[in-house]
């Protein structure tokens, strides 16, 4: 599972046995509800967690061919609770408790003097060791002695050129941040206007003689702003249900409500929710149930630019705590340190530049001119979404051994996102506020029709099924966006004038998709003595995706068996085994999630070119009408052939386990074929590629004590798999590559994950999907102080190689040398992102009324490349800002020469060592994703049942638990569950994912 932020009330995508095509949206797993598939896009958001009586996770051929092409990539079987059987029975729970941002945080440089000393070393460096020409130094023939450079470091902190000019002072970019008095100091205007400051003289922030802060110096204010905007909020939710059942009827009625705010200003989760689950045997043979929900879903999302993962966005609170200099305060000061007020006597938060004093000089802005707060007081992006789930039955026994039962079920979501951006601050101020609204439609209906026979001779047990399934369902949206606020936060459409302008928001227009799917199955089991089990199925599945009946229908099967060996009898004498069963199956299944709902149709683009006005309406002056993509009709259903073989055991009657290796080729998968441009688009989708996961699965558990009044049990289960692509289309790969090619990453709407069109990956027949593909960091070359980079030595490089200065190896082609010249640089592949092994394990243990359980998260290798890195906090060329305290005494001196960061200095063109230019990356950020997570503690305790009794009460239980409580990975400041692909999808200034503290009390009547 994976998220790329940590938004409340959104799902996670969910992906079982690897990737299960060529792209990530084409291999989800399929969410199946009480026998009913829902394709919303949060279906399991849309569910109280109380509500859930079991979740099982389909994988192998046989228990997935049922359901046809949608699962394909395995299913995730959830089952609502109903009544049991017994005198009616009301529980009540309520649960309180506190969100917080989780266990992630950037080990940053976050001490004023730190930063000062930075600073002073990069300005050091640069004043004494730039030559003016790219990828070499003057390490070797400096340009002024240590003392002189040491003493304009300290004269010049604030007001030093870049490129190491000893003339044209200015404020520079610690923007005359003086967080300090120094006694004895003086300070000498220089420069002019907003970028005026001052020459030191006198005393210095900043000793010459240590490059230490002086010892002296005054701490006047620090003032942060991570503590102010990540804050402890209050959760809460509340649950209540009824339920039992008589000889006749069983029924559970539920109702909660849950409050689930963030840890940042706007962003949470609301949701009501009812459930009514009844069944009734109405006659002998005749019984009918109805499963209804209704559920309201509030999403407040940061209001950013880009929605979700929003990187640079300037309402993103990570991009200001996270990425701007924290010299900048977060309240406005006097140059003393003292607040300075409003007419009214609050405090006024920084949002411009220069509103801020300093003895220096004119002081700069932070991250961008806005009022931070403001915004996430004002701005809105919410979506709130009412969902009515529906599901209905009939069951009718008939000449014994047959069951037929109709089912009949609807998922409607009709969802209103609205966004705002206020007129006072931030993104809209120029167009006086912006206001959006996107309306969506969501409803599906399913109807199912199987009957069932089952009989059993002696030992004999034969049963069989046919099935008719259908499925249709539609996406309706309408959306507008306009300008021009006349009342400030009146967020209605009458209160702006400018419709369709402003913003990023989606301009007018709106949308209808619709699909069908339609399928016949059947399956048979045979079972003799509960020791051998035989059991196959198929199932022709027709799609609308494709157009042509030819192709439309696919026909898949599967096939297993089992045999329990410990039902044997020369396996009777063994008393410590209490279950073995060997197990197999092997099928076809289809997939179609890749193909678009039109791809088989001619579609047409029409627009408008240009407007005229007539009154109050809008006439188009001209219609144009043009062919939509090449008409695609030879697509077909991609085929996943799965093979299984598995092993479960139980020994002692308290060990057990399960054993799965599987292997998966996926035939005819979708891949992009190159075609002539002149046919209007450069590649068509083609069933053409070839590929193949494989992998073993274990799941192992004891009862380590197990007597009446203590029970203490551990579990592990975990899996590792492989990945290789095995054929592609005539076309594909290039010579200079050996026939690979390089390619990004594809978006992955149920993780939350946009697309990303620069080079990620190489791939090739035999190599992984997700081959990462990066510049190599090579070390310092100790003769410049600059980062050394990889390059292959090739043909159209070997004579640029050879002229260069800086290179070391043996310059032939094939071979792989190392230059500062970061022109030369070519990408190395650094193996597959995919973990080795990812897992879980946990706990639990009673005693009497007492019991406590732990719940586990590990992952074992992988890859994840951390864009924050990458650009900021690694990039030691700059003066102030975030930056990694990795960097803090580890950069690269003639006095330290053992170094792991190149010389650090301020506003030159030599690279930093971790970029070389736009998503030209090297593996100084690329990370292993290993991480192991404590993801739940819950210690609990049910007060006595005699007590109980005494007041009429079915039972108190109370209980304290933690969500999220620790994290630990390779690298500060990474989280790996963001992405399954290597991380390059995950924008910097990520939103980490939360940590949940919270009491709790369960009251059954």
């Amino acid at each position: 599972m994976a998220s790329i932020d940590g938004q409340p009330g959104v799902d996670m995508g969910i992906r079982i046995r690897g990737i299960g095509s060529g792209t990530q949206n084409n291999s989800n797993a399929l969410i199946v509800i009480d026998g009913v598939p829902n394709t919303n896009s949060n279906a399991l958001s849309t569910l109280n967690p109380k509500d859930i009586e079991s979740v099982t996770v389909l994988k192998d051929a046989a228990s997935t061919a049922l359901w046809g092409s949608r699962g394909a990539n395995g299913v995730v079987m959830v089952t609502t609770k109903k009544g049991q059987q017994g005198r009616a029975k009301v529980t009540f729970e309520g649960r309180w408790g506190i969100n917080q941002q989780g266990p992630f945080k950037y080990e940053k440089m976050d001490d004023p003097a730190e930063m000062y000393e930075w600073a002073w070393q990069s300005i050091y460096n640069t004043v004494r060791y730039y030559g003016g020409e790219n990828y070499t130094t003057n390490v070797k023939n400096p340009n002024m002695s240590h003392e002189e450079a040491a003493l304009f470091a300290s004269q010049h902190l604030f007001d030093a050129p870049a490129l190491g000019k000893t003339t044209d002072f200015a404020r520079n970019t610690l923007g005359n941040y003086m967080l300090y008095n120094v006694p004895g100091a003086t300070y000498t205007p220089t420069g002019s206007g907003s970028t005026a400051s001052s020459t030191m003289t006198g005393a210095y922030l900043i000793d010459p003689s240590t490059g230490k802060l002086n010892p002296n110096a005054e701490l006047l204010y620090w003032d942060p702003w991570d503590g102010h905007f990540l804050q402890n909020r209050f959760r809460q939710e509340y649950n209540v249900s009824v339920s039992g059942a008589t000889d006749k009827t069983d029924y559970f009625i539920s109702a909660g409500y849950l409050e689930d705010p963030s840890y940042i200003q706007g962003s949470q989760f609301n949701r009501y929710n009812v459930r009514s689950n009844i069944n009734s045997q109405i006659t002998k043979w005749l019984k009918a149930g109805i499963n209804m929900a209704y559920s309201r879903r509030a999403v407040q999302s940061p209001a950013t630019r880009y929605g979700r993962n929003p990187g640079s966005a300037v309402a993103n609170v990570f991009r200001w705590v996270n990425g701007q200099s924290a010299l900048i305060p977060l309240f406005q000061r006097n140059a003393d340190g003292s607040y300075i007020l409003d007419a009214a006597g609050n405090k006024q938060y920084t949002s411009a530049a220069e509103q801020n004093g300093s003895v220096v000089g004119p002081t700069g802005g932070p991250t961008s001119t806005a009022n931070l707060d403001y915004i996430l007081n004002h701005d809105k992006d919410e979506t709130i979404s009412n969902d009515i789930n529906i599901r209905g039955y009939v069951e009718a026994k008939f000449l014994k051994d047959f069951t037929f039962q109709a089912n009949l079920s609807t998922d409607q979501t009709f969802a209103m996102r609205s966004r705002y951006w206020n007129p006072v601050t931030g993104s809209a101020v120029s167009t006086s506020g912006a206001w959006g609204q996107n309306y969506n439609e969501y409803n599906n209906i399913n109807t199912q029709q199987t009957l069932n026979w089952a009989h059993d001779y002696g030992k004999h047990h034969v049963d069989a099924l046919i099935g008719h399934e259908f499925n249709w369902n539609r996406g309706y949206s309408l959306n507008y966006k306009t300008q021009s606020s006349i009342i400030p936060d009146f967020q209605a459409f009458t209160n702006f004038l400018a419709l369709n302008g402003g913003a990023t928001f989606s301009g007018i227009g709106g949308g209808i998709d619709e699909e069908a799917l339609e399928g016949y199955f059947m399956r048979a089991n045979y079972n003799y003595d509960n020791k051998y089990y035989v059991t196959a199925s198929v199932r022709t599945d027709g799609s609308s995706k494709f157009r042509y009946n030819d192709t439309r229908w696919g026909t898949f099967w599967s096939v297993g068996g089992a045999w329990r060996l410990s039902g044997e009898s020369w396996l009777a004498d063994a008393t410590w085994l209490t279950d073995l069963k060997l197990r197999a199956d092997y099928g076809v299944m289809g997939n179609q999630g890749g193909v678009d709902r039109y791809s088989g149709y001619q579609t047409w683009n029409y627009g408008a070119n240009g407007y005229t006005y007539s009154g109050t309406n809008v006439v188009p002056a001209a219609i144009t009408l043009g062919l939509g993509n090449y008409v695609n009709s030879g697509l077909t259903w991609e085929k996943k052939k799965t093979f299984d073989i598995g092993l479960d055991f139980r020994l002692w009657d308290r060990f057990y386990g399960t054993i799965d290796y599987y292997n998966i080729t996926v035939d005819d998968m979708i891949w992009a074929q190159p075609i002539a441009i002149s046919l209007g688009q450069p590649s068509i989708d083609r069933n053409n590629a070839k590929m193949r996961n494989q992998g073993i699965e274990i799941e192992l558990g004891v009862d380590i004590i197990k007597t009446p009044d203590i029970l203490w049990s551990f579990s592990v289960n975990g899996t590792h798999y492989t990945n290789k692509i095995i054929g592609v289309p005539e076309g594909i790969g290039t010579e200079a590559l050996n026939g690979g090619w390089t390619a990004g990453v594809d978006a992955w709407s149920k993780g939350g994950g946009g697309a990303v069109g620069n080079i990620v990956y190489l791939r090739g027949k035999g190599k992984d999907l997700y081959n990462m593909y990066l510049f190599k960091y090579g070390g310092v070359d100790q003769a410049t102080g600059l980062p050394l980079f990889a390059s292959t030595v090739s043909s159209s490089n070997i004579d640029k190689l050879q002229k260069a200065s800086h290179v070391y190896g043996d310059i032939k082609e094939g071979n792989v040398v190392y230059t500062t010249d970061y022109s030369l640089a070519t990408r190395q592949e650094f193996g597959s992102a995919t973990p080795k092994f990812i897992g879980g394990f946990s706990t639990s243990f009673r005693w009497k009324d007492l019991d406590f359980a732990a719940t586990f998260a590990f992952q074992c290798g992988g890859k994840f490349f951390s864009n924050e890195y990458a650009l900021n906090l690694y990039n030691n060329q700059k003066l102030a800002g975030a930056l990694s305290a990795e960097m803090k005494g580890n950069t690269w001196t003639p006095d330290n020469t053992g170094a792991k960061f190149p010389m650090q200095m301020y506003g030159t063109t030599y690279t930093n060592g971790a970029e070389i230019g736009s998503w030209m990356y090297t593996d100084m950020s690329l990370f292993s994703a290993s991480y192991l997570n404590v993801k739940n503690l819950t210690l609990g305790y049910n007060l006595p049942q005699k007590w109980m009794d005494k007041i009429g009460i079915g039972g108190i239980r109370v209980y304290a638990s933690a969500d999220n409580v620790w994290m630990w990975t390779q690298h500060a400041g990474i989280d790996p569950r963001m992405s399954l692909v290597g991380g390059y999808e995950v924008g910097a200034y990520a939103y980490p994912y939360m940590r949940t503290l919270s009491l709790g009390v369960n009251v059954t009547f």
